[in-house]
């Protein structure tokens, strides 16, 4: 069985590599634990390996400090600005799903 897919914007690629960046938030789109590819979208398609260790559901009124920094930020409203980003129209009331991956050789 192939590994499901986790598509990132290709500026999140040295944040993911360094271990910076160990969770994503997501809006309707559902992924699980197990095994998955990282995928980078650049001049080329940049694939990582990786596992998803753990899947949360929360609203974004209920992402904390603690979120924005595991995702790579440097706060909650950074956070808040790049899902307004990635997902135009998401408001505080909204379920996402918080994944928490790492990249493995």
């Amino acid at each position: 069985m192939n590994p499901q897919s986790l598509y990132f914007h290709p500026d999140y690629l040295d944040a993911v590599r360094a271990g910076r960046k160990t969770t994503t938030v997501r809006f309707r789109d559902p992924v699980e634990a197990g095994p998955v590819r990282l995928v980078f979208e650049l001049d080329e398609e940049v694939s990582v390996p990786g596992v998803i260790t753990q899947v949360t559901e929360k609203t974004v009124a209920r992402l904390s400090e603690a979120d924005a920094r595991a995702d790579g930020f440097r706060d909650l409203a950074e956070l808040h600005d790049r899902l307004r980003y990635h997902y135009p129209g998401i408001g505080p009331a909204d379920t996402i799903t918080v994944v928490h991956f790492r990249p493995v050789q």
